[in-house]
């Protein structure tokens, strides 16, 4: 949970089962563009991570988080 609140500014949900979904593409920034313009929640920016990663979060209907992910 340190590295949600560190790493990525999110508030992780200290207890009680949830999801996570994890999306590879070749273009975190379109991707993440795309999804918030038509309503999904913009959590965090795209942002470098680990100086191999681009992510990006997001959510799903349920507010379930969704990281767009892509290799540098």
């Amino acid at each position: 949970m340190a590295s949600t609140r560190d790493d990525h500014g999110l508030d992780p949900v200290p207890q009680g089962q949830r999801a996570a979904v994890i999306l590879w593409t070749d273009d975190t920034a379109a991707a993440y563009a795309e999804l918030t313009a038509n309503g999904a929640p913009a959590l965090a920016a795209p942002h470098r991570w680990l100086d191999r990663l681009l992510i990006a979060w997001t959510a799903d209907p349920d507010g379930n988080p969704v990281q767009i992910v892509q290799q540098l």
